[in-house]
């Protein structure tokens, strides 16, 4: 099964079984930590205002950041690779009464929209889930659909593993996590990660970690590089 098919059939799974989120059980903590987030993102004037035009990569069913910045005015579009997400979304929008577009489409080549088209793009924990060479398809696709005065919000795994079984199963030479013998996730050192970030064309403006059990987790508001 490749990871297209995994994410499709978890959130068949998810669905089934009533759940809110990809988060599961654990979605009360991660959309009060979301809150966290976009609170200090406020605090530090680092957010256009409403109506800016607000993206979100691997939306899921909505029902994190799309659904927070729809409830502050947000004109929001969400891309997810799978299907049954995206059918999901779109639902739950409509039973909230919140105004959202949610397309199928992968983030390494996104289809649905124009050149510098978005406000805001956020990556909410999606960027670690890509590997190898499709990181710089994605960040090409950002750079493409952002628009001059953007702002790229990525919240992504960093650092390196902390618990044993991790640890067994990552490999310090390509920063990947692996599961069940295939690259799983991306998981870079905070500098390694930055440097990505600025040679892919952007400038970051703010960085906040927090420190876990696990892994560390970042936030990181990233704009355009202005070329001279």
């Amino acid at each position: 099964m490749n990871n297209d098919d995994m994410y499709e059939k978890k959130y068949q799974i998810l669905r089934q079984q009533n759940l809110d989120a990809w988060t599961g059980e654990g979605y009360a903590r991660a959309w009060e930590q979301l809150n966290h987030i976009f609170d200090m993102l406020n605090k530090e004037n680092l957010l256009p205002a409403p109506p800016a035009k607000f993206l979100e990569l691997g939306c899921g069913n909505a029902a994190m950041s799309s659904q927070l910045m729809a409830q502050q005015g947000y004109d929001v579009y969400g891309v997810d690779i799978s299907p049954t997400a995206i059918k999901w979304a779109n639902e739950r929008f409509l039973s909230l009464n919140l105004k959202g577009h949610f397309h199928v489409d992968n983030i390494s080549n996104i289809s649905h929209f124009t050149s510098e088209s978005f406000d805001i793009f956020f990556d909410g924990s999606c960027l670690h889930c890509i590997n190898g060479g499709d990181r710089l398809n994605c960040f090409a696709e950002i750079k493409r659909l952002i628009k001059p005065d953007g702002s790229l919000i990525i919240s992504t795994m960093c650092g390196l593993p902390k618990q044993q079984e991790d640890i067994n199963n990552y490999n310090y030479e390509n920063y990947q996590l692996y599961q069940n013998n295939q690259p799983w996730r991306t998981l870079k050192p905070l500098d390694f990660l930055k440097e990505e970030i600025i040679t892919s064309g952007f400038s970051i403006l703010y960085t906040h970690v927090n420190e876990n059990p696990w892994w560390d987790h970042a936030t990181i508001v990233c704009v355009k590089q202005i070329i001279a």
